[in-house]
């Protein structure tokens, strides 16, 4: 009997260590230093879950990454609820219509927007262009996976409200932004005009079970749920409390969605549904062989006209 209990003690103990590692591996971001070429040999494999325009994308941005960085962004700093200090950086435009741009996961906006900048650049908008929490100059150890992070563009949002004279707000999100600013839907945000989401989750309890499969090779019961412990315990995030499509079906504003059919980091049926649950005005986007994060590059025509319209008030 007393070796039974040993033996359910130690499977209970590795459980939970492996639960943590699972939680510590997806929150803990302290190397904020991303950058440099990937490796070769990884790029488009059936590990990267970038592809398959993994490498045509990189290359891609290299140019555009140089030519975002000479630009005059002034940068700007929030305190977020739980008293970090957050980054940001403006570009300035037509003070009337302000554009929230918010990265994905551990990535960074010159990586997500020195591609799609350009539209708003072109339209003449101010963009703030958003350092996530443990991202960049941000601080923290811990991301919010968009459910903190929705908090933190509430403040930024009356950030530019005290800035600027009643603009029209626009939020943007790629990946995990996508997912925040989908959050931000049914917020009741003040002076917001309409969200761009771009392959953005629809919460993290079902991104988790997805990659929990795809990454790990792991049941998600009992190590997601055992992750989803020790997030709760950690950083006080739940991963069910911003489901995207009561969010959508709850929005104060149209919603523009895009996504590539060959998504294999954020399913494409993930955007579809909450096409199918937003009850505002919207439009959906799928591109085909398209990978994660780069429709702008497969079909800029096609996305920027999608963007115009929706900022233009056109949607119906």
């Amino acid at each position: 009997m007393l070796f039974i209990l040993i033996v359910l003690l130690l499977v209970i103990a590795a459980c939970l260590v492996v639960g943590y590692y699972i939680f510590n591996s997806v929150f803990l971001y302290r190397d904020k230093q991303k950058g440099g070429p990937p490796d070769p040999e990884f790029v488009d494999s059936e590990q990267d879950l970038m592809r398959p325009t993994a490498k045509r994308l990189y290359e891609y941005q290299e140019p555009l990454i140089e030519e975002f960085n000479k630009l005059p962004l002034e940068e700007v700093t929030i305190t977020s609820f739980d008293n970090l200090t957050l980054y940001g950086y403006l570009l300035k435009g037509n003070e009337k219509e302000v554009v929230i741009c918010v990265h994905g996961y551990k990535s960074a906006m010159y990586y997500d927007y020195c591609d799609k900048i350009k539209i708003y650049m072109d339209r003449g908008s101010t963009v703030l262009l958003l350092n996530d929490r443990a991202h960049g100059k941000s601080e923290g150890d811990y991301l919010g996976f968009s459910e903190h992070d929705k908090r933190d563009v509430a403040r930024w949002v009356d950030f530019v409200n005290k800035r600027f004279d009643d603009p029209k707000i626009y939020l943007h999100g790629v990946s995990m932004g996508g997912a925040t600013v989908i959050h931000c839907a049914n917020m009741g945000l003040k002076n917001l005009a309409g969200i761009i989401d771009d392959c953005g989750f629809d919460s993290i309890v079902n991104i988790t079970k997805y990659l929990m499969k795809d990454i790990y090779h792991l049941p998600y019961f009992p190590f997601g749920d055992l992750a989803w412990m020790w997030s709760v315990i950690i950083t006080g995030v739940s991963f069910n409390t911003s489901m995207g499509e009561d969010c959508v079906r709850e929005s104060d504003v149209p919603v523009l969605f895009i996504h590539g059919r060959e998504d294999h980091y954020v399913p494409c049926r993930m955007s579809e549904m909450m096409y199918e649950a937003c009850t505002k005005p919207k439009e959906l986007h799928i591109i085909d062989n398209c990978g994660h994060a780069a429709a702008y590059m497969m079909a800029e025509k096609e996305y920027t006209d999608a963007v115009n319209r929706l900022m233009n008030g056109e949607f119906r």
